[in-house]
């Protein structure tokens, strides 16, 4: 069964949910210090802010990735209920589309859109309230990822940024892999995925990054980790859900083709 909505924002984006076969708590309060794009914090814990801000890619050089929190003026609902739904599993896949801003996300069917100003996409795990997957979209001045630097360069910046946050301990942040893929539709993805040690709790962090037509696409996921006296199965859950949003990441694309190709 296929699923159509649509939030009346300025945006208008279409949402295509799309079943598909399965594949083989710690909140901050608001720092005077965190990082700010566009005026407005982006974060319900400004301490999951990814340092985007120093990278320099939008107009006042101040865009940020967060993972609680995304802004680019777009508030979603939760779509409407249908009868005789099934049980939603998962394992299970959903398709969101972005026919406006032109983007393509692949999520469990299990997560739900929230409803936060200023957001994209932002889609929450109901059973892990901060396990969570973000999009932004912004204009920039750039044509392509490699004007501004290199994966490692911007990795960098990155884990550089992180580390400078009063919320993150000394030696806090650790990256686990950094890699540079070209999505279906042809756009160039810088990724990465990093474990940050904070005050807050400890937690996995994936970050998406490309450029597309001079508008910059930034995908965020996170999942906190259990304390080490939580039980094998919770642990094992924060496992598999680390897994699925590698796979989210790797299967995010950009660009007309990625929307048309759906």
């Amino acid at each position: 069964m296929t699923h159509s909505f649509a939030t009346p924002t300025r945006c208008h984006p279409t949402f295509v949910l799309r079943k598909k076969a399965p594949n083989a708590t710690n909140r901050g309060s608001h720092s005077s210090k965190c990082a700010i794009a566009n005026g407005a914090c982006l974060s319900d814990d400004c301490d999951t802010a990814v340092g985007f801000d120093t990278l320099g890619f939008t107009r006042r050089d101040a865009i940020i990735l967060t993972t609680a929190g995304f802004t680019t003026g777009l508030s979603l609902l939760t779509p409407p209920a249908f009868a005789e739904q099934p049980v939603p599993d998962p394992t299970r896949m959903a398709v969101f589309v972005d026919a406006k801003n032109l983007f393509r996300v692949e999520y469990p069917e299990t997560w739900v859109p929230v409803n936060k100003a200023g957001a994209t996409l932002l889609l929450r795990d109901p059973s892990m309230k901060y396990s969570q997957i973000g999009v932004t979209v912004s204009p920039v001045r750039i044509r392509s990822l490699g004007e501004f630097g290199t994966a490692h360069e911007i990795g960098e910046k990155l884990l550089n940024a992180e580390a400078a946050k009063e919320s993150t301990y000394p030696g806090g942040v650790t990256l686990v892999d950094e890699t540079e893929r070209v999505g279906k539709s042809g756009a160039t993805f810088y990724e990465y995925e990093y474990r940050l040690v904070t005050t807050r709790g400890n937690k996995k962090v994936f970050s998406s990054v490309a450029v597309e037509n001079n508008t910059l696409f930034i995908m965020n996921a996170q999942v906190f980790e259990k304390n080490d006296d939580a039980s094998e199965e919770e642990k094992n859950n924060v496992d598999a859900v680390a897994e699925t949003l590698r796979r989210v990441v790797r299967l995010f694309d950009v660009g007309k083709e990625s929307v048309d190709n759906t």
